[in-house]
């Protein structure tokens, strides 16, 4: 099924035209963002960046859920941008401790958290390409 055509080259004599269907194009790169390659590379870089947080996380004596012991991750996905919405696969990190919140931005007297899932979002950041 042929859709919209754009002409993105044409010969001075005329006889050589190249065109491209956007439509087929979008199609296919909305099979790629949610494909099973791009779903298994989110899983890797989800369990990598868990494993990163538990490593930075502050661990203390006490008896009581851990922090570090308190994250979960899942696959989902999300509709971007507004302009030409498609699916895209991503993965969401979180962490379920009661005091999980204190953990990431701190309390009255401990006035800096330990901002873990933000340092580890900085990791990420900094490794892509």
């Amino acid at each position: 099924m042929a859709g919209r055509r754009v002409t993105v080259y044409r010969s001075p004599s005329g006889r050589v035209t190249v065109e491209f269907d956007i439509d087929s194009y979008k199609r296919g790169i909305a099979r790629c963002a949610i494909g099973p390659e791009l779903r298994g590379a989110v899983d890797i870089i989800a369990r990598k960046a868990e494993a990163y947080a538990r490593s930075i996380s502050p661990r203390s004596q006490r008896k009581h859920q851990h922090y570090a012991d308190s994250f979960r991750h899942q696959r989902t996905a999300v509709v971007l941008p507004p302009r030409w919405p498609m699916r895209r696969v991503c993965a969401r990190l979180w962490n379920v401790a009661p005091h999980a919140a204190a953990v990431e931005w701190g309390v009255s007297g401990q006035p800096k958290g330990h901002r873990v899932l933000g340092r580890t979002l900085e990791k990420l950041e900094h490794l892509a390409p």
